[in-house]
């Protein structure tokens, strides 16, 4: 698959997710297998005036390219500058967030508020496509709510703007992440444009991913929260993709590893004090497999840095049984 200039190995994606989809987390997914990483969604505002929390979150390094810079925002002025400041940074492509559900981001006309309005996304598209010469790509949902689906004129107003590529997340704004997804929005998606078009929504196991790419016909699947904890997934699917049907499970002890790398670089990304906020809920994801998992949650709770978080994977991550 391309999209604008650059070459995906498969379609097999990571999604974009508010506080889980940092660099660390992205080097993850992109040694597991992801053919294409993306960053969080950060205000354009933010990165159009090169706030300094905002640049932070857009670290981004060789290791993980091809990577994506997500904005989200309403002025079309302050798109095209933050549009700027991602290809500065080095990302692949810079991707515009006109999905995201989240109440105080509809409430400023952002987000997922603009799948009313096709033609302003298309012109936001145009401002960011003008001032940058890398691809520039949507997330889009199927509409403001059931029965006002307007993802297909949307996407094909994105394809007339220069958009290089649409990510389809298969429920309404007013859905948010409840109930299942229709991946058919994403199939009459596919059959309206000509650019790529990527599918999300409700993915959780390889099985899922591969379900999805064979239904819809889309050329990709952005994998969103069934890879925390398991970012696996990537390249179990992919291993179903190309043909074979033996997937291997990770061991306790890989699972162990990679927690523990994914932390500790957490703790050199994050000051430390972020970090151990960050600890618990990252290591639940990855430790909810175990037989025990309740009492690791108590555990996990009593942590208080780096070093008994390394004690405690050593103990519950043992190849042998606890």
């Amino acid at each position: 698959m391309r999209i604008g200039n650059i070459s995906l190995a498969h379609g097999l994606t990571l999604a974009p997710m508010e506080e889980h989809t940092s660099l660390p987390f992205r080097l993850i997914c992109k040694q597991q297998g992801a053919s294409l990483v993306c960053s969080e969604r950060i205000d354009a505002k933010d990165v159009a005036e090169r706030d300094k929390r905002a640049i932070k979150l857009l670290s981004t390094t060789s290791a993980e390219r091809p990577a994506v810079g997500q904005i989200s925002g309403n002025d079309a002025a302050q798109i095209g500058e933050a549009a700027r400041v991602i290809e500065e940074l080095g990302f692949s492509m810079v991707d515009l967030n006109f999905e995201c559900p989240i109440r105080r981001l509809v409430g400023r006309g952002e987000g997922g508020a603009l799948m009313g309005q096709p033609q302003r996304i298309a012109e936001l598209v145009a401002a960011a496509q003008q001032a940058v010469s890398i691809p520039v790509t949507v997330k889009l949902r199927t509409g403001p709510k059931a029965g006002e689906d307007t993802a297909v004129e949307t996407a094909q107003r994105v394809e007339q703007a220069g958009g290089a590529a649409v990510v389809l997340h298969a429920r309404s704004v007013e859905q948010a992440y409840l109930g299942g997804p229709d991946w058919q929005h994403v199939t009459r998606v596919k059959e309206a444009v000509s650019i790529p078009v990527l599918g999300s929504g409700g993915v959780r196991t390889p099985q899922d991913a591969i379900s999805f790419l064979e239904s819809s016909g889309a050329d990709g699947v952005a994998i969103g929260r069934g890879c925390l904890g398991n970012p696996w997934i990537f390249q179990q699917a992919r291993t179903l993709l190309f043909g074979s049907r033996e997937i291997v499970e990770p061991s306790p002890a890989e699972r162990g590893k990679v927690l523990l790398a994914l932390v500790e670089h957490e703790f050199e990304f994050y000051s430390a004090h972020l970090a151990q906020k960050r600890l618990a809920r990252t290591a639940c994801y990855f430790a909810k497999f175990l037989p025990d998992f309740a009492e690791f949650k108590k555990e996990i709770h009593a942590i208080k840095n780096l070093a008994q978080f390394r004690t405690l994977v050593r103990e519950w991550f043992r190849p042998v049984a606890r």
